[in-house]
């Protein structure tokens, strides 16, 4: 008998950067205060760069457009004990472009009850945050590097 195939929850992330400063979210639920990047789930058929701008568009109101690929998170619960639920998920953290004019993000509509709201963190302050997924210093390393000479996301078969 095969094994099953696993279900997987595919989630973006955007790493807005405007001004050497971050936009991270804040919320406060069963894990206690935290920070997060803005994003969430892709829905079926959708190409992950839309997933981001829509998302963020929802999450903030602004305009971006997920310019690279950072690095990849991926969730297994067996290995952490269901401490994040028992659902298996990957999450694409992109770094993104603001389009238009503004950088003052607004909340969700309806507004999300765990928000807390909004944080432009300057980045050499951002090991000290308590973010979730806990990639602090794997963000920081991605925004440094120097881009590879092509994505690293092969968006078409």
């Amino acid at each position: 008998m095969a094994t099953p195939l696993p279900r997987i929850s595919v989630s973006v992330k955007a790493a807005i950067v405007h001004q050497d400063r971050i936009l991270l979210m804040s919320y406060d639920d069963h894990s206690g205060f935290h920070y997060n990047l803005p994003g969430g789930k892709a829905i079926v058929g959708e190409p992950l760069r839309d997933a981001v701008a829509r998302k963020v568009k929802d999450e903030t109101g602004l305009r971006v457009r997920a310019t690279r690929l950072l690095f990849v998170v991926e969730y297994v619960p067996e290995q952490y004990n269901d401490e994040f639920g028992t659902v298996h998920k990957t999450q694409h953290n992109f770094l993104a472009e603001l389009l238009g004019d503004t950088a003052t993000p607004r909340k969700s509509d309806p507004p999300d009850p765990i928000q807390v709201g909004f944080e432009w963190v300057p980045l050499p302050e951002l090991p000290d945050k308590y973010l979730l997924p806990r990639v602090n210093q794997q963000l920081l390393d991605a925004l440094a590097a120097t881009p590879a000479d092509r994505d690293v996301l092969v968006d078409r078969w």
